[in-house]
C-alpha cells in the first residue's frame, strides 16, 4: 500500500512540473555604441501559439543583469517574424535579451538592437 501512495505522490509532482514547464532562451551579448532610443529586432519561433515574455537586460562588465524593459508577445506557426518595438533610450554599454516561453522550447534569433531617430 505504502507503494502505491508513493507512487502516486511521484506522478503527480512528476506531471506538475512538467505542466508548469517553460523555456527561457537568451541572446548573445548584444552591443550599443550611440545613446539614443532603440528598437529591438527579434526573431522568436514557436509550435505553438502562445505568449513569450522578452525582457531587455543591461550587462555590467562583471555579468551582472539588471532587467530594463519587459514586453508580452504573442507568437505561432502562422505569426510573421520577427517582432520589432522600442525599448527606449540606451546607453553605450551591452545588452542581452531573454526570451520566456511558456512551453518546453522555443527559438529566439536572430536578434539586435538599432537606434531609431
Amino acid at each position: 500500500m505504502k507503494k502505491i501512495v508513493v507512487l502516486i505522490f511521484a506522478a503527480f509532482f512528476a506531471f506538475s512540473a512538467n505542466a508548469s514547464a517553460a523555456y527561457t532562451a537568451v541572446s548573445q551579448d548584444l552591443y550599443v555604441s550611440q545613446a539614443a532610443p532603440h528598437k529591438a529586432s527579434i526573431g522568436l519561433w514557436s509550435t505553438t501559439n502562445e505568449v513569450v515574455q522578452i525582457t531587455v537586460y543591461s550587462k555590467s562588465p562583471n555579468g551582472q543583469l539588471s532587467p530594463l524593459y519587459s514586453k508580452n508577445v504573442a507568437i505561432g506557426p502562422n505569426v510573421a517574424s520577427p517582432v520589432e518595438f522600442s525599448v527606449g533610450y540606451l546607453s553605450p554599454g551591452t545588452y542581452v535579451i531573454k526570451g520566456e516561453f511558456q512551453g518546453s522550447y522555443g527559438s529566439l534569433g536572430p536578434v539586435s538592437l538599432y537606434p531609431s531617430f
